[in-house]
């Protein structure tokens, strides 16, 4: 019951829990860097969120949960990866190539869909492309000034947008 509560707050409010869990650890006095920590549990995360049960007979429907997956995992991995700058350019290699693949699905399906769904699938593409865009200056700015927070920060708001394109499908899109 409260597992599924949480869920609809967070569903009903987006960063719902991300505002509970800072006012829990200021009230117990402790200091963890929420946006590392939300961004390192999201490579262990259950993926219904990013799965379309519905659609899991249309293989190109699959493919973007395929591919928004991928791009949270490999999100993930960054705290990790940016300890060592070689790895961490294979990863950020590897970002780019997610991006790229979960907008080719998308503007797939964006073919699919009715017409009078497609300009609410294309908003949330055009916000994804700028959060990817944001990503991409924040990773800049990392690498001249070595502030980590800002890069968990952009890579948490991808995956919120990634969230949103798979949920605008599944929620909202009839085909």
């Amino acid at each position: 019951l409260l597992q599924r509560s949480l869920y609809h707050a967070e569903t009903t409010s987006p960063n719902f829990l991300f505002d509970l869990a800072k006012i829990l650890l200021n009230d117990a006095k402790l200091t963890v860097n929420l946006q590392e920590s939300f961004l390192r549990m999201h490579g262990s995360a259950p993926v219904d969120d990013l799965e379309m049960p519905q659609y899991a007979h249309k293989p190109e429907f699959e493919e973007l949960s395929v591919r928004a997956i991928a791009l949270r995992r490999v999100l993930a991995r960054v705290p990790d990866e940016m300890k060592e700058r070689r790895p961490f350019l294979e990863t950020i290699k590897e970002i780019a190539s997610s991006i790229k693949k979960l907008l080719d699905a998308t503007n797939i399906i964006l073919q699919l869909i009715p017409p009078q769904s497609q300009p609410l699938l294309e908003k949330r593409k055009r916000e994804f492309v700028h959060y990817s865009k944001r990503f991409s200056n924040t990773l800049k700015e990392y690498f001249r000034d070595q502030n980590p927070t800002q890069v968990f920060v952009a890579a948490n708001q991808l995956i919120f947008q990634t969230t949103q394109i798979v949920r605008t499908v599944r929620d909202r899109i009839r085909v």
